[in-house]
């Protein structure tokens, strides 16, 4: 009955400041989505094929299968996507004994190296046309045993004419079979939309900590202390409280950066609907944790340094797609807002309980780590 009433009342209070949630977590991060996200455009410009990729071939084998390899990226139709040079962005290398192996029909593998951070979707360009032409290598091979069994009078012919024929289709299917559909890639409004939920998220658990001791200096938590209640019971009434709360906020960003068209737009609503499940027991996890371990001063600070550690390091103004630094990226790493990022990130881009999965399970165990812990530190001593 207790957790009912909280429930009701909990809904009762957010209708009644429903002005102040809808500039909070409806126009608030609209209009942050869009300036952040038209002035990050050109950084998430899904990647074209205008300019070539520049690759270097090593070839340590030597051998008619390895130049016919290096003769497929100047043949016709490749040649227009791919630039061979000596100084190429990925190195691609041959190894040897590569024919042989071919012929024995072991598995030999072509290794694709990238000097730098340069491209993910020209990386899969490149591995899948390998892929391809060590497929298509091994069936001329097949061919080539199973002509040489025929009784025909020209086997040379008969060879060179399906040889020609595979190979003429290849590496043009491969392009248009494999990279042309390419990875889903998220656009700067998506990307947004991803990395401000991480922000959203602090303000959360910010707004639920300071309602918990708003209720401790205008007396209504004194008053319920002194009650029979035990004090696990206030702090799970409290927890409702601030799941239930935080579960209709982040309901309200997603509604509005939907239906305006920014993001979550064609994504399962069941799959939103776990992660925003996952996140607000997270939320509510966290804010007991705060309430239960610290007073009003000392949980500000601890927020206040979570939240602008998640501002620099969190991707959400500072995008983190062209950043080449090391150590910065090894800090974005251990942003506290990131399982959740990526957990929108993904399901954006695959639509796919099975890509959320991961983390919604991260969400779940870090909320009962932080659940028992504040239920030991409440029973031990809380609020006295």
């Amino acid at each position: 009955m207790r957790f009912k009433a909280t429930i009701w009342f909990s809904l009762k209070a957010i209708l009644v400041q429903w002005k102040q949630v809808l500039l909070m977590y409806a126009i608030f991060p609209l209009l942050l989505s869009t300036s952040m996200g038209y002035f990050q455009k050109d950084v998430f410009k899904p990647e074209t094929s205008i300019d070539k990729i520049n690759i270097t071939i090593i070839d340590e084998d030597n051998s008619e299968a390895s130049k016919g390899f290096t003769r497929m990226f100047k043949s016709e139709g490749i040649k227009d996507l791919f630039n061979v040079t000596e100084d190429g962005q990925y190195l691609i290398t041959i190894p040897d004994g590569y024919q042989e192996g071919i012929n024995n029909l072991r598995d030999v593998s072509i290794r694709v190296d990238e000097k730098e951070r340069v491209s993910r979707t020209n990386e899969l360009i490149i591995k899948a046309v390998v892929e391809q032409y060590g497929k298509h290598l091994t069936k001329s091979i097949t061919i080539s045993n199973k002509i040489e069994s025929l009784e025909v009078v020209d086997k040379e012919k008969l060879y060179n004419e399906v040889i020609t024929s595979i190979n003429r289709v290849t590496a043009l299917r491969t392009i248009k079979n494999n990279p042309v559909k390419g990875e889903r890639t998220l656009s700067s409004y998506e990307n947004q939309a991803a990395t401000l939920m991480t922000y959203m998220v602090i303000m959360m658990i910010m707004g639920c900590v300071a309602g918990h001791h708003l209720d401790l200096e205008n007396g209504s938590f004194r008053r319920l202390m002194s009650t029979p209640m035990r004090k696990t019971t206030m702090y799970n009434l409290n927890f409702t409280a601030f799941f239930v709360a935080t579960f209709i906020y982040g309901m309200v960003y997603i509604v509005t950066l939907r239906v305006v068209g920014y993001a979550f737009k064609g994504v399962s609503v069941l799959n939103l609907g776990a992660i925003l499940i996952g996140q607000s027991f997270l939320i509510a996890a966290c804010a007991g944790l705060m309430t239960a371990f610290f007073n009003k001063k000392n949980a500000n600070i601890v927020l206040i340094i979570i939240m602008y550690y998640q501002i620099i390091f969190g991707g959400v103004f500072i995008p983190l797609k062209d950043i080449t630094s090391r150590a910065f990226m090894l800090l974005s790493r251990f942003s506290p807002g990131n399982v959740i990022s990526s957990a929108y990130r993904n399901c954006i881009l695959f639509n796919s309980f099975n890509k959320i999965s991961e983390y919604l399970l991260i969400m779940l165990l870090s909320s009962l780590a932080a659940y028992i812990i504040s239920i030991i530190k409440v029973r031990i001593r809380w609020e006295e």
